[in-house]
């Protein structure tokens, strides 16, 4: 990660922000950035970022071999995910650990693993929700 992909990877916030995610994909930051952080965040190839994602594996590398601003929605989809996985992480520990709770089944999500919801904002979100219910002390 460069230094320029480090200040943004600092901006985005370790609980997801609307306001915040708002103001990111406004900034006019390119698409190629976002998903490089999201690869060095989340150790994921480009198969399991482009389901996150809901593109194929042939557009998530065009975009990440290209420096350019793709639609709005893409770019608040791996805002969200960064700042889930830094959510994930303060949580849990590790990225490691986050991972492993991600894959696991949980009664919260209808008896399925947390990392089937990862393909919408509002999966991502309920996911995020989750993660602070349990700073609070729920078992989540």
């Amino acid at each position: 990660m460069n230094l320029t992909e480090k200040e943004i990877l600092a901006e985005i916030p370790a609980k997801i922000d609307t306001n915040k995610t708002l103001q990111l994909i406004r900034s006019g930051h390119n698409t190629k950035k976002f998903i490089g952080m999201l690869k060095s965040l989340t150790k994921e190839g480009d198969q399991e970022i482009s389901q996150w994602l809901s593109i194929s594996v042939k557009t998530l590398r065009s975009y990440k071999n290209t420096p350019k601003i793709t639609k709005s929605a893409l770019v608040e989809n791996m805002v969200m995910l960064i700042s889930l996985f830094k959510h994930g992480q303060d949580v849990f520990g590790s990225q490691l650990n986050f991972k492993e709770w991600l894959g696991k089944k949980n009664f919260y999500f209808d008896g399925k693993p947390p990392i089937e919801f990862m393909d919408s904002v509002s999966g991502i979100k309920f996911i995020d929700d989750s993660l602070t219910a349990m700073e609070y002390g729920d078992n989540g």
